[in-house]
């Protein structure tokens, strides 16, 4: 019955090897595609932070034959930009975080300049087109504006564009209000006119390496449950039926994505490199009259306290893995603490101290199953002499005296089982939640999502694990389970010498104190 002791062990081992090895290689890296038709419409509006579109729009006439303009109208040059001539002859919108620049070849974003922990980070990779692209070969002039910046020009067939990029508030998203206006007194077509969003997103100097293989085309799902939905990693290029809350573009740390409303835009596509493009249902607008689009938008850091708060779903878009339900839990309780504390690092600690409260019964349990197999090893080794060339009979022997005794020969490996989905949970929160990049905990520790520059914190984890099964009551004779022990300290420094310092402080944290607590036990069992 020791071999489900040795099995066990391997078992765990085996679980966090294939996890360090494979976690990273999550997302999968896009292939190349080409652009095809659009989809479905949106079928929900519930969108909160931005006024419905529905209140500014005029009564709409029967579809004319009036000409739209033309595809030709849509497309961009296929040529790279350079982003210096481009920004010098943009326009700035300061937000709280990031500066935006618009240029007027199609009025869109050219750069945004996010200023992180650790710097500034420029997240559009390609300035042409440009995010919130729309009419790139129109060209557009500046207006006066009250607040934001507003954009106009005339297309063509007489139809007046104007977008106007508009402030956000607390628990409010930024708009682009896209109103297209009809100075004459015939009907005119809207034209089958697009929002792009992409291609890919930057992102930090330390994500470069891999942005490629993480960075995605996505959309929240309407659920049953109002925001509950699931998020559709766009994989393929292609058309997409949806309804949406929100699309976009994404990496690991940062977020471009709308919030359209119900029946403004017809359908959704997306491209390779990661790209979404939004296309607007062909209406006329009468004459005289004009139909507006406000669309909220978000464009920054994937902070999932800060997502949470605008209502639309958008911390959906933080992938935290297989326990992600449990991660979220993780993270409100981290930023709880965090909030009291003021240091994501003893939040960390104060954490781990809150896991292994709710974990104590079962520690309990497991210090006294070990302390019984302790005692039971003088009649194990007797049964073992015994019947050495027996083994289904020693089997059943070693059962009956486990029985008896009230012995649990796996039971001492079962914190350990119950602990890995916190760590895994506890991983993706800390390699994904922008919360914790760039953020110091003390000395030489000053990136918790980042290894430890100098492999402090996972040696002192390793001596601490080797100490602790030092302490741990000896259950078993057997040279290749005591071996298999006696490795795992090793074993474990080596796989956390690479991960996240906020991680391996959880663990280091717990290890301490399952020390202390074995050292507690130990001697009350003894002396019983």
């Amino acid at each position: 019955m020791d071999k489900n002791l040795l099995w066990a062990v391997t078992l765990s081992i085996g679980i966090y090897a294939v996890w360090f090895g494979f976690v990273e290689k999550r997302y999968i890296k896009p292939a190349a595609g080409k652009n095809v038709a659009v989809a479905t419409p949106s079928p929900e509006a519930a969108r909160q932070g931005a006024p419905s579109s529905e209140g500014s729009r005029s009564p709409l006439p029967e579809r004319t034959q009036a000409t739209p303009p033309t595809e030709e109208t849509q497309k961009a040059p296929a040529e790279p930009a350079d982003r210096k001539a481009l920004e010098s002859g943009s326009a700035a919108l300061p937000a709280d975080d990031s500066v935006l620049r618009i240029h007027p070849a199609g009025a869109a974003v050219v750069s945004c300049r996010f200023r992180g922990p650790l710097g500034d980070v420029e997240l559009i990779p390609e300035p042409q087109p440009g995010f919130f692209s729309t009419w790139p070969k129109l060209r557009f002039r500046t207006e006066s504006s009250s607040q934001g910046l507003r954009f106009a020009a005339e297309r063509p067939d007489g139809m007046r564009v104007v977008k106007e990029y508009l402030p956000g508030g607390r628990g409010t998203l930024p708009r682009l209000r896209l109103t297209l206006s009809n100075p004459t007194r015939q009907p005119l077509a809207g034209g089958d006119w697009t929002l792009s969003i992409g291609p890919g997103l930057g992102t930090v100097p330390s994500e470069m390496k891999e942005n490629q293989s993480v960075w995605r085309a996505a959309g929240l799902l309407f659920g049953e449950k109002g925001l509950n939905g699931k998020v559709e990693v766009f994989k393929q290029a292609g058309e997409h039926s949806g309804p949406y809350r929100w699309v976009g573009v994404d990496n690991r740390y940062f977020l471009a994505a709308v919030v359209p409303a119900e029946g403004d835009f017809e359908g959704v596509e997306s491209a390779l490199p990661p790209k979404v493009v939004l296309r607007a249902k062909n209406v006329p607008v009468a004459g005289g009259e004009q139909r507006v689009w406000d669309i909220p938008y978000y464009f920054g850091a994937k902070s999932q306290l800060g997502l949470a708060r605008y209502g639309a779903g958008l911390e959906r878009a933080i992938d935290f893995g297989y326990f992600a339900w449990l991660a979220r839990k993780m993270m409100q309780l981290l930023g709880f603490l965090h909030a009291r504390v003021g240091n994501w690092g003893w939040a960390i600690v104060l954490m781990t101290f809150f896991i292994q409260a709710l974990l104590f019964p079962l520690t309990y349990k497991s210090m006294k199953a070990m302390a019984v197999m302790k005692k039971l090893q003088p009649d194990i080794a007797r049964l073992q002499q015994k019947y050495a060339k027996e083994p289904q009979r020693l089997n059943s022997e070693m059962m009956e005296l486990y029985k008896k005794s009230g012995a649990n020969p796996l039971g001492g490996c079962l914190p350990l089982l119950l602990q890995m989905p916190v760590f895994i949970a506890l991983f993706n929160a800390l390699r994904n939640s922008w919360e914790l990049h760039g953020v110091p905990w003390m000395l030489w520790v000053r990136d918790l999502s980042a290894k430890d520059p100098y492999y402090v914190l996972p040696i002192v984890m390793g001596a601490v694990m080797w100490g602790q099964n030092r302490l741990n009551p000896a259950t078993t004779t057997d040279p290749t389970q005591k071996a298999m022990m006696n490795w795992m300290p090793v074993i474990f420094t080596v796989m956390f010498v690479s991960t996240p310092s906020g991680l391996v402080l959880y663990w280091l944290t717990s290890s301490l104190i399952s020390a202390t607590l074995t050292l507690g036990l130990r001697r009350r069992f003894e002396a019983a």
